[in-house]
């Protein structure tokens, strides 16, 4: 699949010089099993809120070159952070090729899912889907015991494995305001793309002509492609 891979390109553009974690060498950061309430009044500081850049999102590739299982981080980590900070997390996935079948709609279905549902232990994550971006609360508890970007990737790759069909995960956070503000359009249209798959796999009969999703099968490379062979 290469619908994402100039979006990771991008990506991986703006988080050159980032610092690099191989994941065979991170212990995960202790997660709960439903989000965890932090109080502002508990909070050591807030990452993406008060107004600050913020974005999220998720790409997927089979090219191993564009992922490996490893943690980036662009910007200061949480250690260093004393107030509020710009935030973006990214995640890249190499997975088997995504079939156009109800395997490759569930694949994407539990990456989605996982998105959402990785909860840090003193770190509560608000993802807004329609806004593209995430908002985290980091308790005082855990800046004590020492939490880091490092060890919370370590979480949310050691959650993505567990998905079939999921071979390596990168992920990669981002406090540099500069940076985030270049990924927040990237955001977007990686939103548009998954949309897009979505929506073919879902094998919903189209009239390319009146299609919304038009432009995108028209920009992405592949898209249209799988987009016809679906139909057939």
């Amino acid at each position: 699949m290469k619908l994402y891979d100039a979006l990771i390109q991008e990506t991986l553009a703006a988080a050159e010089g980032a610092k690099r974690w191989p994941a065979s060498s991170l212990l995960p950061w202790p997660v709960t099993e439903s989000s965890e309430l932090v109080m502002q009044r508990q909070a050591a500081f807030e990452l993406g809120g008060s107004g600050l850049p913020s974005a999220n999102y998720t790409l997927v590739t089979t090219d191993p070159a564009l992922a490996g299982d490893e943690v980036l981080l662009l910007g200061p980590d949480l250690p260093e952070l004393k107030a509020d900070a710009p935030f973006a997390r990214i995640v890249i996935l190499e997975t088997e090729e995504i079939s156009e079948d109800d395997a490759g709609h569930d694949m994407i279905r539990q990456m989605e899912f996982v998105r959402y549902h990785v909860f840090p232990k003193g770190y509560m994550v608000r993802v807004s889907a329609t806004s593209f971006e995430e908002q985290v609360r980091v308790s005082r508890d855990a800046a004590k015991q020492g939490i880091r970007f490092g060890r919370i990737g370590q979480a949310y790759i050691d959650r993505y494995k567990t998905v079939p069909g999921v071979k390596s995960v990168k992920v990669l956070f981002l406090t540099d305001r500069a940076a985030v503000e270049r990924l927040k359009p990237i955001a977007k249209k990686a939103d548009d793309i998954t949309k897009t798959l979505s929506h073919i796999l879902d094998g919903l009969p189209t009239d390319c002509g009146h299609c919304q999703l038009k432009p995108v099968c028209d920009e992405v490379e592949g898209m249209r492609e799988m987009h016809l062979g679906k139909k057939k």
